[in-house]
């Protein structure tokens, strides 16, 4: 089908280029089209024969097919009625767009598209609107080519080009074309204050959001359901969570959907607990659960940092069934590893009675992010054994899992594995393999992957920079650096972390302090604690304990485990004041009780000074505690 379907695409567009009408061309060619697949939905001669009658008996047939969801059958009859040249009339046209719309068939609009102009239906708004709708999701250039040639427009189809212009994520213009709308005389209804809405929402336009829920109440749109949604969702995108929160109070009726846009609003607007709240609430309401908002109370529970929460919620999960959907076990285990939980997690996992490609790629991630990332080669072989094939992500977790255990010849395998499955161009993958082989000191073959890669996205130039830097060559990381940012790619957060690691690992102060100075001043990054982190690592390696105390002491926000964790190391690493390393051993012991790794490093110090009374009394003081050192793992390669 596909040639000959080619071969009336290409004549439709000989056709259009012409100024005259030749209908018989048009009609040759798309009975030449039709005749291809007649009989795949009436195989005997008689009844296809029987179908045959006036256009109104055609167009009624295609439009029932279209209403009962046999998209298919419906262009499969339209071809056979263009073979009895009947003329399809406009009603007939805007069936079959829907139909094809239905199937998401693009090449095939564009046939119709062309059936539209040499028909003369161009000028139907409805049939417009139809083509208007379906082009919204591949081109906007034809969707305004469309629009702007027609000449009269009715409220449906300025409404459609609204939404349209918001789905593409051209915001401006469709407060353009709502105001064009008003201008032209045409006033808005309840779909157009849906349509607008979320582009006030996407820009965070509050006054403009104000304005048309003024409009709204004005007009007497407001009691709809509808609106009032879009309304919720409005206020709370614009950070105007009260406004949110009174709007969905008056709702008389709501939905579903009413729920749902609440307690993504308390997610957005950082108000996990209140989102727990407004669940309770619809609980009580007697709104049944949808699977569609776990991953919101999920995103909620992590968010509010509580653990007991995601054990509770994981409980009413398995008491409403809500466990057999896959999607909501993966959502559910990635929330017990966020905590920490590896245990639940792979506990979850395991109960999944059908796994998908997206829950064993969870779990090895999981797995290769965890302090046990050997298990995540196991989970990958345990996959294998299935129908199921690993994609590029799993592939990248694999990476990430090698390279934590520094096993070489795995993530050879993997690679591999990535390769035969063609999905080495995947820059994600390119990028974990720099990561693995620059960490293996293999630069020269991490530099040849990186050199391989057509098109450098930040991650690329960011895996390349870190490696140079993890291998003490510091120069080099600048150097890249410098020519990604000749190749016009601006730097982000994530580059910059590399950049200072580098400098830091190499000992490049000077360097260090002109590229973290240049961030917010020359591209308005403004460093974050990994960042500080960085600077507070090249300073202490330097023997500049004091002056990292001091800058710490400076920052502009809590420093955490990081920042004095990098402090402490330094202090180990130069022998520096042992007064310092109390203080900021006493710190981390605070954030993190439970880790002995502080006791440890403070105690050596202590003996390194031949402070014998200090050492015993921190083994005392971790024994009260019972503390426990944790235990590390090897991998013996086995052949």
């Amino acid at each position: 089908m596909r040639s000959p379907f080619r071969n009336a695409h290409r004549v439709f567009e000989e056709i259009t280029q012409r100024n005259g009408f030749i209908r018989n061309s048009a009609y040759s060619s798309l009975c030449y089209w039709s005749m291809l697949n007649t009989y795949a939905y009436y195989e005997h001669p008689v009844e296809f024969h029987a179908e045959k009658g006036n256009v109104i008996s055609w167009t009624s047939k295609i439009s029932s097919l279209v209403k009962q969801n046999q998209s298919e059958a419906a262009v499969g009859l339209f071809k056979m009625m263009l073979m009895t040249e009947q003329r399809p009339n406009y009603v007939t046209i805007l069936s079959v767009i829907r139909a094809i719309g239905g199937l998401g068939l693009e090449d095939e609009m564009r046939v119709m598209y062309g059936i539209v102009i040499k028909m003369g239906f161009e000028s139907e708004v409805s049939v417009v609107t139809a083509l208007i709708r379906f082009y919204s999701d591949y081109d906007m250039g034809i969707v305004w080519r469309i629009f702007n040639q027609t000449p009269i427009k009715d409220l449906v189809l300025w409404s459609a080009m609204v939404s349209a212009c918001v789905k593409s994520g051209q915001y401006a213009k469709a407060f353009d074309i709502f105001r064009a709308m008003q201008y032209d005389g045409v006033k808005p209804n309840h779909v157009s204050i849906v349509s607008i809405l979320p582009a006030c929402a996407n820009v965070g336009a509050l006054l403009f959001g104000k304005e048309i829920h003024g409009f709204s109440i004005k007009r007497m749109f407001h009691p709809l359901t509808n609106v009032q949604n879009s309304l919720v969702d409005m206020y709370a995108k614009c950070r105007n969570f009260k406004a949110s929160m009174l709007v969905f109070d008056r709702m008389l009726e709501k939905d579903l959907i009413s729920w749902m846009t609440l307690i993504r609003g308390c997610i957005e607007n950082d108000c996990p607990i209140e989102a727990f709240k407004v669940f309770s609430r619809m609980q009580f309401s007697c709104f049944r659960t949808d699977e569609k908002i776990v991953p919101d109370l999920i995103e909620a529970i992590i968010q509010a940092d509580k653990h007991k929460f995601g054990l509770a919620l994981h409980c009413f999960l398995l008491k409403n069934g809500l466990l057999a959907f896959v999607s909501i076990g993966t959502a559910l285990l990635q929330m017990y590893a966020k905590f920490g939980d590896l245990e639940s997690a792979t506990f979850v996992f395991d109960q999944l009675h059908e796994k998908d490609y997206i829950s064993w790629s969870a779990m090895i991630s999981v797995h290769a992010r965890s302090n046990r990332p050997y298990n995540a080669l196991d989970t990958f072989k345990r996959m294998q054994s299935t129908d199921e094939r690993p994609n590029e992500i799993t592939f990248v977790s694999l990476l990430q899992a090698c390279s934590s255990m520094g096993a070489e010849e795995p993530g050879e395998s993997i690679q591999a594995h990535a390769t035969k499955a063609g999905y080495l161009s995947n820059a994600f993958l390119s990028s974990a393999l720099i990561d693995l082989y620059c960490k293996f000191g293999r630069i020269n073959q991490g530099k040849a992957i990186f050199n391989e890669i057509p098109t450098k996205d930040l991650v690329c130039w960011s895996s390349m920079i870190n490696g140079y830097g993890l291998n003490g060559r510091g120069d080099e990381a600048l150097e890249t650096f410098s020519n990604m940012l000749a190749c016009g790619v601006k730097p982000n957060e994530v580059v910059f972390i590399s950049v200072l690691s580098a400098c830091s690992h190499c000992g490049l102060e000077h360097e260090g302090w002109s590229c973290f100075s240049s961030m917010e001043q020359k591209y308005g990054i403004v460093p974050k604690l990994a960042h500080y982190a960085c600077m507070v690592d090249l300073l202490s390696r330097r023997g500049n304990i004091e002056g990292a105390l001091q800058f710490v002491n400076k920052m502009p926000m809590e420093p955490d485990k990081r920042i004095w964790g990098a402090l402490l190391a330094g202090c180990r690493s130069t022998h520096g004041s042992i007064e310092i390393a109390e203080i900021v051993a006493e710190r981390l012991i605070g954030l993190d009780p439970q880790n002995t790794s502080y006791y440890v490093i403070l105690s050596n110090l202590y003996a390194e000074q031949g402070r014998w009374e200090d050492v015993e009394r921190l083994r005392k003081l971790v024994d009260e505690k019972e503390l426990k050192k944790e235990t590390g793992y090897s991998m013996v390669e086995a052949e």
